[in-house]
C-alpha cells in the first residue's frame, strides 16, 4: 500500500478483481463513499463482489442506492440481560443483586453500547445500595454512572450533531418534553414545533405542516426517533433521550424545562421544586402522570413565560384562576384527566395552538374557547359527557386543522328548531384550514348536506348512527374512512358525495338495503375510491353487487372485502357486471358466519378477481365448495387460504386447482374436505397448519397421498 489515495484505488481494485466472490463489509458508513474513487468494484464491473454496509442514516443507503435495507433493532428484554450479565460478571447472580440488576438492563432499553458500558461499570459491585444509586440515576433521566458519558453519550451524540437542516436540532431536543417510552402523535409534535416557531410560517398552510412530516422522517431516518406501536406515532429511545437531556443540560438550559412525568407526585410542588418553578425562564412544564389532587391557587404567577403545560393523566379535579396569567401558552395538555369536569375562561390563551381535552369529563367547552384565534389543534375525543358545544364557537376557530371527536357525547346535527343553540354538522364547512376530522352524526339527514368540503379533508372517520368502540382504528385503508351504523338506509338521504371521498367504508346492523348497489342513484362511481369495504350484521343484505344495477366498472380500487355475520348474504355478485376495471385490484377476501352462502367465488365473479392474494372463509354452515366451476386452471397470486369450521365443505373446486403462490395454508374443522388442493412443487408451501382428515395432491404424485413430500412446516 502507498499514501496516494489513487493508487491504493487501483491496487484495492486489482485485488478484488481476482476473487470470483468477495464479501466487503463498510463499518460505521457516515456519508456517501465514491465507490470507483476507493477503488471498489461492484455492478456489472464485478457481479461476484457483495458489498454489505452499516450505517445509522437512510439517507447514506439512498445514495449509495442500496439494494436491500435491514434495519437492526434493539435486543430484546431476553438477549439484553445475556449481554448485560456476560459484562457485569457473576454479581449479577448474587439473590440481593439479580432483581436489580434486571431493572438496570432494562434501563438500557436493549441498547448494546448502554448493556456493555453499564454492564463494565457494575462488574464486582457486590453492595446493592450501588445498583440501586445506577437506577436512580437513570430514572431522573441524567444519569452519572462511570464510562456512559464517554462510551455512550459521547457517540450518539455524533449522530446529534450529524442532523443536517435548519433547526432540526431543537426540534430533535424538543422530544424530551415527553415522558420515557410515551408514543408521541406525530401531528401534535409538529405542531407543537409550529408554535415554537421551529418550522416557518407559509402562506400555503400545507407547506410548514409537510415540513414537520419531513423532519420526523429526517429524525427516524437518523434512528434519532422510531415509529411508534400504532400508525402516526413516534417514540424516542430512553437512552437517545437521556443524551438528548444531557445535550440539553450542556447548553445550559436547565430552568426552561421542569419534567416529573410518573413520579407518584400527590403534593405539588414539593420543597425541591420551587426554584425550578419561581423561574421567569420557565418554558415547559411537565408533570404528567401523577396521582396528583390539586395544585396551588397561586402556582402559575410567576410563569408568564410558559408555552407548554401538559398535565396529562393527573387526578386533578379543578384548575386554578391563575392559569390566566399564562398568555404566552402554545399547548394545554390534559388528557385522561377523568376527574376534570371543568376549566378556567381560556379567552387569553391567544397564541394558544394545541388543546387536549380527550378523557375528560367536561360537560360542554370552556368559555373564551371561540377567542382561540391561533387554535389549530382540538382533541375532545371520548369526552363521555360532553352534552353541549354552543353554536358558532368551532366554526369560529378559523385556523383550525384538526378536530378529533371519536366517541365524544356530543351529537352533531343539522340545523334546526331541534339543535337549540347547539353547533351543528354545517358549520363544519365553513372552517378553511380543516385537515383531519374525527366525529359521529346523530342523523342520516346529515348526509343530505353539501359535503363538497370534504374533499380538501386529508383525513376523516365518519360514524353516522351508533357509535362501536370497533371503528376509528388507524389501518392503511382508513385515511377517509366512513362507518353506516344501526341506520335505516331505505329512506330519502342521498350518500353520492359522501362515498365519492372515500376509502373506507363499513355498513353495521343497517336496514334497508339488500345491496350496496341500492344507495347510488346515479350508478356505482362513487365506489370509485373504495379500497376496504365491510358488511357486518346486515340481515336484510342477500348480495354485495347486484348486477342488473351496474352500468359501469363497479369497485375498481377495492383491495379488501369483508363479509361478517350476514345472515341472508347468498352471492358476493349476483348477475354479470362489465367487464374490464370491475374488482381487478381486489387481494383480500375475509368471510365469517355467512351461513346462506353455498360458495365463495361463482362463475361469473370469477374473471374479476384474479388478484386475490388471501381467502378465508369461517363458520359458514352451507358452504359445500369455494369455486363451482372446472374452466379455472389456477390462482396464480393467492398466498394464504385459511378454510376453517366449513362443516359441509366437500371441496375446494370441481377439479384440483394449481396454486402455484400458495405459502400458508390452514384447514380445521372441515370434516368432509378430503381433497384440499394441488401443490405446485416448484414453490413449496412454507406453512400448512389443519386436521389429519385432508390430504395434498401433488404434481409428479399419482398417489397423491403423502403431503409429507412437500417442503413445509405442518401443524395440527
Amino acid at each position: 500500500m502507498t499514501e496516494s489515495t489513487d493508487e491504493n484505488a487501483i491496487w484495492l481494485f486489482e485485488r478484488l478483481k481476482k476473487e470470483k466472490k468477495s464479501l466487503l463489509i463498510l463499518d460505521d458508513v457516515w456519508e456517501k463513499i465514491d465507490m470507483d474513487k476507493v477503488g471498489i468494484p461492484h455492478g456489472d464491473a464485478h457481479p461476484g463482489c457483495k458489498i454489505i454496509l452499516t450505517t445509522r442514516f437512510m439517507d447514506v443507503c439512498r445514495e449509495m442506492e442500496t439494494d436491500k435495507e435491514f434495519k437492526v433493532n434493539v435486543l430484546s428484554k431476553e438477549d439484553a440481560w445475556v449481554l448485560f450479565s456476560q459484562s457485569a460478571g457473576d454479581v449479577v447472580e448474587r439473590e440481593e443483586i439479580k432483581s436489580l440488576a434486571k431493572d438496570v438492563s432494562k434501563e438500557c432499553g436493549g441498547l448494546p453500547l448502554a448493556l456493555i458500558t453499564v454492564g463494565k461499570a457494575m462488574r464486582k459491585m457486590k453492595q446493592p445500595e450501588l445498583w440501586k444509586n445506577v437506577l436512580y440515576e437513570f430514572r431522573r433521566s441524567a444519569p452519572y454512572i462511570h464510562g456512559v458519558e464517554r462510551e455512550v453519550f459521547l457517540p450518539l451524540k455524533w449522530s446529534y450533531d450529524s442532523l443536517q437542516g435548519k433547526n432540526i436540532k431543537p426540534c430533535f431536543l424538543y422530544c424530551i418534553m415527553y415522558p420515557e417510552d410515551y408514543s408521541i402523535k406525530v401531528s401534535e409534535l409538529v405542531h407543537c414545533w409550529m408554535a415554537e416557531g421551529l418550522i416557518d410560517e407559509s402562506d400555503d398552510p400545507e407547506e410548514p405542516y409537510n415540513r414537520g412530516f419531513a423532519f420526523v422522517e429526517n429524525l427516524i431516518d437518523s434512528c434519532m426517533l422510531e415509529p411508534g406501536i400504532q400508525e402516526g406515532k413516534v417514540k424516542m429511545h430512553d437512552v437517545i433521550r437521556d443524551v438528548a437531556i444531557w445535550i440539553a443540560s450542556s447548553s445550559g438550559h436547565e430552568f426552561e424545562t421542569f419534567t416529573r412525568s410518573g413520579r407518584g407526585l400527590t403534593k405539588f410542588p414539593e420543597e425541591s421544586m420551587k426554584e425550578s418553578l419561581t423561574s421567569s425562564k420557565l418554558l415547559y412544564l411537565v408533570i404528567q402522570g401523577n396521582p396528583l389532587m390539586g395544585v396551588p391557587e397561586e402556582l402559575f404567577v410567576g410563569m408568564r413565560a410558559l408555552r407548554v403545560l401538559n398535565l396529562r393523566e393527573t387526578r386533578l379535579k379543578t384548575l386554578p384562576l391563575s392559569l390566566g396569567f399564562l398568555g404566552d401558552l402554545r399547548a394545554l395538555f390534559l388528557q385522561n384527566c377523568s376527574f376534570l369536569t371543568e376549566l378556567p375562561h381560556l379567552g387569553e390563551f391567544k397564541k394558544l395552538i394545541v388543546l387536549d381535552l380527550s378523557l375528560t369529563n367536561i360537560q360542554e367547552l370552556p368559555e373564551g374557547v371561540e377567542e382561540l384565534c391561533n387554535l389549530r389543534q382540538l382533541n375532545l375525543s371520548y369526552t363521555c359527557e360532553l352534552v353541549n358545544i354552543q353554536a358558532g364557537v368551532i366554526a369560529q376557530l378559523s385556523r383550525l386543522e384538526e378536530l378529533e371527536m371519536q366517541y365524544s357525547a356530543y351529537k352533531w346535527d343539522v340545523s334546526g328548531p331541534q339543535s337549540m343553540g347547539r353547533d351543528t354538522f354545517n358549520e363544519l364547512g365553513s372552517l378553511m384550514c380543516l385537515r383531519l376530522l374525527y366525529i359521529g352524526i346523530e342523523s342520516v339527514a346529515c348526509l343530505s348536506l353539501d359535503l363538497s368540503w370534504l374533499k380538501k379533508l386529508k383525513k376523516f372517520n365518519i360514524c353516522v348512527g351508533w357509535r362501536d368502540h370497533d371503528y376509528f382504528n388507524s389501518t392503511k385503508y382508513n385515511e377517509r374512512f366512513v362507518v353506516l351504523s344501526s341506520i335505516d338506509l331505505s329512506g330519502e338521504a342521498h350518500f353520492d358525495e359522501l362515498l365519492a371521498n372515500t376509502t373506507a367504508l363499513c355498513f353495521n346492523n343497517c336496514r334497508g338495503i339488500r345491496s350496496i348497489c341500492e344507495l347510488l342513484e346515479s350508478g356505482t362511481r362513487a365506489f370509485i375510491g373504495l379500497k376496504s369495504l365491510t358488511i357486518k350484521n346486515c340481515k336484510e343484505m342477500t348480495c354485495v353487487i347486484k348486477g342488473e344495477l351496474v352500468q359501469e366498472s363497479v369497485l375498481p380500487n377495492l383491495e379488501k372485502l369483508e363479509l361478517l355475520r350476514l345472515s341472508n348474504l347468498e352471492y358476493i355478485l349476483e348477475g354479470m357486471i362489465p367487464d374490464g376495471e370491475s374488482l381487478r385490484k381486489l387481494r383480500i377476501i375475509d368471510v365469517d358466519t355467512c351461513n346462506a352462502l353455498q360458495c365463495l367465488i361463482t362463475p361469473a365473479l370469477l374473471p374479476h378477481v384474479q388478484s386475490l392474494e388471501q381467502i378465508t372463509v369461517v363458520s359458514c354452515s352451507r358452504m359445500s365448495v369455494l369455486i363451482p366451476t372446472e374452466n379455472v386452471a389456477e390462482f396464480s397470486k393467492v398466498r394464504d387460504l385459511y378454510l376453517i369450521e366449513l362443516p359441509n365443505l366437500e371441496a375446494v373446486s370441481k377439479n384440483p386447482l394449481a396454486w402455484p403462490s400458495l405459502g400458508r395454508l390452514t384447514v380445521h374443522l372441515c370434516p368432509k374436505l378430503k381433497d384440499a388442493i394441488r401443490i405446485d412443487n416448484q414453490n413449496p408451501i412454507r406453512e400448512i397448519e389443519g386436521d389429519a382428515e385432508w390430504s395434498l395432491i401433488c404434481p409428479g404424485d399419482a398417489s397423491g397421498q403423502n403431503i409429507l413430500q412437500c417442503d413445509c412446516t405442518i401443524q395440527s
